[in-house]
């Protein structure tokens, strides 16, 4: 089994149908509906890749990427924004922050399944050196 994967969506829709996907291609998942969840969650957990959401209420997902990637214990988990609003500023920002990637929704699956796999095989090559 391959280390598992934080989807942070305050749509349950989206993280059924994420979780649908992740599992099969053999991924363990943990979904959380928002950003104090996520923070909640990486307190104990590391996992190898995260999943974010941009538009979530209170703290959104570009405040939670800054959270992240300024946390030494996080910063090293690779993040890739899924989001529907992939707009040109969204994207920037999302990865001058550190985002490794962005997928827009609706996901195109083929797409999705090789960006995900791509961000996990580099995540466990940096660590393993």
């Amino acid at each position: 089994m391959k280390p598992g994967i934080l989807v942070v969506d305050d749509s349950e829709t989206n993280l059924v149908l994420l979780r649908a996907v992740l599992e099969d291609e053999g991924y363990e998942v943990f979904t959380v509906f928002n950003s104090k969840e996520a923070l909640k969650f990486l307190e104990a957990n590391k996992p190898g890749l995260i999943l974010l959401d941009l538009l979530m209420p209170e703290v959104g997902g570009i405040d939670l990427l800054k959270i992240i990637k300024k946390n030494n214990t996080y910063a090293s988990i690779p993040v890739i924004v899924v989001t529907a609003y992939a707009n040109k500023e969204n994207r920037y920002t999302a990865k001058e922050l550190g985002a490794v990637d962005i997928i827009e929704k609706p996901i195109d699956l083929p797409d999705f399944i090789a960006k995900i796999n791509r961000a996990y095989l580099t995540y466990s090559i940096q660590n393993t050196q």
